[in-house]
């Protein structure tokens, strides 16, 4: 295959048409983008639209789908990039939701992406999908990396024994693109040419038997039926077939199959498209012996249990300085420019206005100097970072170094990765948890992440625990911390209802990150939290403005004192402090001093005073950018489930440490 540059500059041009990024305009065609986790899929679609993309939930759930729009030969086409997927079963809401697209959405032509590298893997979902009544075109991708690994793949034969146009590309350079794009256009339905999976004597059996009870039915649905996919027939078929259907596959037919394979339906049938998959593969490819790499000695040591662990910590750790230090040098840098250039002078100007109306607009300011405190620096720096892990393959070896640990919290091994980076920001950690496969492991992984102290609670340890109580007393509330976060993951593994998932993720190879497709991703990401937390952190900071000029806050304080005072040992004004904080967290430390009248909290607080604000200030209600945020994934029930968990924690830890901490001096 040829990777000259001209080919590159042509592809990308042909594609790039930012003037018709509209998914709402009328298209020619709709073209989905369908393929395994980590096979360039997302560089594949990122090519071709550039950045004029809009990433929306689909309906009902909170998975996203990536819209684009793209000109080609003056025809305009809709471009959809659905989640990766292994396969059209439901194991996870990505899987859900991608079929649920399909069946229901009807685009006119998919584009199947494969990892040439990890061809058998992949075809399992291509042979899936050519049941489907829909064309499919094939992009074999990463062709240079499996040339690289000594693979040599006859892509004419294998097109001719899938029956489907296979191209070979090499997305993240922009070779094969406009091939793929070309084919998917003049593609159509051909089904007597595809492949048909050579099933199980008793398999083939079955469906006979339901032919025969259910002739107008596609037999790819019948098929589903034997998996008791329900999700997939009931989209097929109307409710009374549907029902029929699933009761027929259900009973004696797939009693007579498990007792003579000893084996579930599903399996039995996932064992024939797995050994339709191997003859595929044996069939087109072809191996040579290669000398060990750099790049293979590498990835020995990323994945072995020592130097592997070792080398983990080292890059968690310097993943999070580089989230915490740049972000906190850019955060720093952005609220002096608002404060010297935007709020002090609105200040001045508002001051002769009505209280309540200068409050109004100078903390919708004060919104808008924290949505971009966190939007650039902490969030920009954290998906540049994870977009180089993502497109480097290291986040799966790190998943499964940890996928013991994690599990012990009814965890996937790849909720690391956003449980660690909640100690920069939460914010982008929870959006982070939607590479987890289903709804319970990013519930649990978000109700941990919203007690992890990011980088603005860290401000209040050491701005007040580590200066006027001492070091190890301030390094003791990160102990408490991870205790508390281990216990609620343990209780909530044990405990939560919903689906558990064993561990199964594609070792993607080791590769050199696209500059490009980093950058675009991150920018895609940002903007999603700027379109989503910027209208509300503005409300928000408003709305509490506006209560506190109209003196309400001081009514909360004398409404909370039993609390605050008499169960927390706090002074009266800290209420108010912890009520800032839900803006920004290191605001309460801000406002505390404010309301203090001094910056020394030695002349107005004890020493355990101090250290039950820090600890309450660590544990309870998130910030407003985190609650807009598991607002956004999990729902409100959710999201006031975790609000009243970690004030309700908050206060009896606090509690505990304010009258047993005199017990113990």
């Amino acid at each position: 295959m040829e990777e000259s540059g001209d080919v590159v500059d042509i592809s990308i041009s042909l594609f790039k048409d930012e003037n018709s990024s509209d998914p709402g305009s009328v298209h020619e065609k709709t073209i989905a983008f369908v393929g395994n986790p980590s096979v360039g899929k997302s560089a594949f679609f990122s090519r071709v639209t550039g950045v004029g993309v809009i990433v929306s939930n689909y309906p009902g759930t909170t998975v996203e789908l990536t819209h684009g729009t793209m000109r080609f030969d003056s025809r305009t086409v809709d471009l959809v990039d659905l989640p990766g997927i292994y396969s059209l079963g439901a194991a996870t809401e990505d899987e859900k939701v991608s079929k649920r697209y399909l069946l229901t959405e009807h685009p006119d032509v998919i584009v199947n992406v494969l990892d040439a590298t990890r061809l058998e893997r992949n075809l399992y979902l291509t042979l899936q999908l050519l049941e489907l009544n829909i064309p499919v075109v094939v992009a074999l991708n990463q062709m240079d990396a499996a040339e690289g690994m000594g693979m040599e793949i006859d892509v004419q034969k294998l097109s001719s024994m899938l029956g489907v146009p296979v191209i070979p590309t090499i997305a993240t350079k922009g070779l094969g693109l406009y091939d793929v794009i070309s084919s998917a256009l003049e593609a159509g339905v051909k089904e007597e040419c595809r492949i048909k999976v050579y099933y199980d004597d008793h398999i083939r059996d079955a469906l006979e038997k339901l032919d025969r009870e259910f002739p107008h039915i596609n037999q790819c649905v019948k098929m589903r039926a034997l998996q008791n996919d329900s999700d997939f027939v009931n989209l097929c078929c109307s409710a009374e077939d549907a029902d029929e259907l699933l009761s027929a596959a259900s009973g004696s037919i797939a009693e007579d199959i498990e007792n003579v394979h000893e084996m579930s339906v599903p399996d039995t049938i996932a064992h024939d498209v797995f050994g339709e998959a191997g003859y595929i593969v044996d069939s087109v490819v072809s191996r040579t012996e290669r000398k060990k790499t750099v790049k293979d000695r590498i990835d020995e040591v990323l994945t072995s249990q020592d130097a592997g662990i070792i080398t983990l910590v080292f890059a968690l750790l310097l993943t999070f300085a580089m989230v915490f230090y740049i972000g906190g040098f850019l955060e720093e840098g952005i609220v002096n420019l608002f404060e010297t250039y935007v709020v002090q002078p609105a200040d001045s100007m508002t001051a002769g206005m009505n209280p309540v109306v200068q409050n109004i607009l100078i903390y919708a300011l004060l919104g808008i100097e924290a949505g971009f405190a966190i939007a650039i620096p902490y969030i920009g720096v954290f998906y540049i970072i994870l977009s180089i892990l993502e497109d480097s393959g290291y986040l799966t070896r790190a998943a499964f170094l940890l996928d013991t640990l994690t599990h012990r919290l009814g965890l996937h091994g790849r909720a690391v990765i956003p449980l660690i980076l909640g100690y920069g920001c939460n914010v982008p950690a929870i959006m982070s948890t939607r590479a987890l496969n289903t709804l319970r492991e990013r519930r649990i992984a978000s109700v941990l992440i919203s007690l992890t102290p990011c980088s603005a609670r860290t401000v209040i340890i050491l701005g007040l625990v580590g200066t006027f109580v001492g070091y190890w007393a301030a390094v003791s509330i990160y102990v408490l911390q991870l205790f508390i976060i281990y216990s609620t993951g343990w209780v909530l593994g044990k405990g939560l209802p919903g689906e558990r998932t064993g561990f199964i993720m594609e070792m993607s190879p080791l590769r050199q990150p696209d500059v490009m497709a980093t950058l675009q991703k991150t920018w895609i990401r940002i903007r999603e939290f700027v379109y989503i937390a910027f209208p509300l952190l503005i409300v928000g900071s408003a709305l509490l403005g506006a209560v506190e000029a109209m003196g309400l806050l001081d009514v909360f304080e004398t409404a909370v004192e039993p609390l605050s005072v008499g169960l927390l040992g706090l002074p009266a004004f800290a209420a108010t402090a912890l009520i800032f904080g839900i803006l920004r967290k290191e605001m309460a430390l801000e406002i505390l001093a404010v309301l203090a009248g001094t910056a020394n909290f030695a002349l107005v607080m004890t020493p355990l005073q101090m250290y039950v604000f820090a600890v309450v200030t660590t544990i309870y209600i998130p910030c407003v950018a985190t609650i807009v945020i598991l607002k956004h994934e999990l729902g409100w029930k959710d999201t006031v489930g975790i609000i009243a968990f970690t004030v309700s924690l908050a206060l009896v830890i606090g509690a505990l440490i304010n009258f047993a901490a005199p017990l113990l001096v």
